[in-house]
């Protein structure tokens, strides 16, 4: 697995029509992030992780939403190794 896995898995959701707003948007500052290449990956790794975390306990969101994250906070946490 690599970032280029974990960008293939966010654009899947990205283009989701039931994925709320909040979702889409950390996704996308997430997807960005990553692509950038100019930081250390395992602090924006971590700070991606702590952001769909956070996403994860909003009451609001549904089960399908918070699964979905759920996946890609694992793979995440995979590229830490």
């Amino acid at each position: 697995m690599d970032v280029n896995d974990v960008l293939t898995k966010i654009d899947e959701v990205l283009s989701d029509h039931s994925m709320p707003r909040r979702v889409k948007t950390a996704l996308t500052q997430i997807k960005t992030d990553l692509g950038k290449g100019d930081q250390n990956l395992d602090v924006v790794i971590t700070s991606s992780i702590y952001t769909l975390d956070e996403i994860t306990n909003d009451v609001n969101i549904s089960m399908h939403a918070k699964t979905i994250i759920w996946d890609i906070i694992s793979e995440l946490e995979a590229l830490k190794g």
